[in-house]
């Protein structure tokens, strides 16, 4: 059995880097890499290291959101170590195949002296609330960008936004009354965990609704550092635009089928702006650029844990 699962995920593996690969290869064929180049370098390296700032301040605010919800649940422990967790999560995210891999690395690191139990569903929870936050935004940039898509598209981007504002509480009760046995045998595994992260959100809605608060915040936030690169690079889209465009393109990177949602990501963006009269050679300049963000904020968070006085190995009481 031990066998046949080790096939699958390093066939699973081998198939996201092929799909990765293709994704990569077509952007080149298709798209004048020249022009990419030349959009990406207007945004210059001061432009490149505010945002870099910004994108690392966002995310100590993730790590204190996931921090309270793990004290939340009764795992009490100090900020600093949390920080370095999240940080060696950024990190593990630029070598993982999967995007959500920092998350495990993250519970992980404060595994030792906290287990692993409260962590793991907590940063399921976590992600939970993240994603939810980008529906939200979604929702509310499908609604607004209606003016930006001309009077054809407006009302059906309006009602489309009504409809997925009026949806995500609606999803939330089904989810409430949803039980395991009710699903499909293939689902019931993934679907047994996200009902007991939807049990979590009802059980102890306060704490849920505050880290929903800051997850919007920060992810607007990301909009419109997005939407600041978007004009550097000569993208003339409206922010209500960006609002809707980018959180669905990282929802769509999501989908395991690339390693960490490269090539998809950027993909996505570029079909999602394709209808604002956006070039798919700006869109994915911008993508590129942010990607560079992610990255690079990755590798410097990595580069701080090589010189931080705790490690998962060699720590004092938390």
């Amino acid at each position: 059995m031990k066998s046949g699962n080790s096939r699958f995920k390093r066939g699973a593996l081998l198939a996201r880097l092929l799909v990765t690969a293709l994704i990569f290869s077509l952007i080149i064929w298709l798209l004048p890499m020249k022009e990419v180049w030349e959009a990406m370098t207007r945004v210059g390296w001061w432009r490149w290291s505010l945002v870099l700032l910004a994108f690392g301040l966002g995310h100590v605010i993730l790590a204190y959101k996931w921090y309270r919800l793990v004290v939340t649940a009764g795992t009490p422990f100090r900020f600093g170590v949390a920080l370095r967790a999240h940080m060696a999560g950024l990190f593990a995210n630029v070598w993982l195949p999967s995007i959500v891999g920092g998350d495990i690395i993250r519970a992980a690191w404060i595994s030792k002296n906290q287990g692993i139990a409260v962590p793991a569903v907590t940063g399921l929870l976590d992600r939970a609330l993240d994603t939810l936050a980008l529906v939200i935004l979604v929702a509310c940039g499908t609604f607004l960008s209606g003016n930006a898509a001309g009077t054809t598209a407006e009302p059906v981007l309006r009602a489309a936004g009504l409809l997925l504002l009026a949806g995500i509480p609606l999803g939330l009760l089904v989810l409430h009354f949803l039980r395991p046995h009710h699903l499909p045998a293939a689902l019931r595994t993934p679907g047994t965990k996200l009902l007991e992260v939807t049990r979590m959100l009802y059980n102890t809605p306060a704490p849920a609704i505050y880290s929903l608060l800051l997850a919007l915040a920060v992810q607007l936030a990301f909009v419109a550092l997005n939407y600041f690169l978007g004009v550097a690079v000569g993208i003339e889209a409206s922010f209500a635009v960006w609002l809707m465009a980018w959180p669905l393109a990282k929802i769509t990177a999501l989908l395991p089928v690339s390693l960490g949602g490269l090539g998809v990501r950027e993909a996505a963006l570029a079909v999602f702006l394709a209808p604002f009269a956006v070039t798919g050679t700006l869109a994915v300049a911008e993508a590129l650029v942010w990607q560079s963000i992610l990255f690079g904020f990755g590798l410097l968070a990595g580069a701080g844990l090589l010189f931080s006085s705790e490690t998962p190995f060699r720590r004092g009481k938390p």
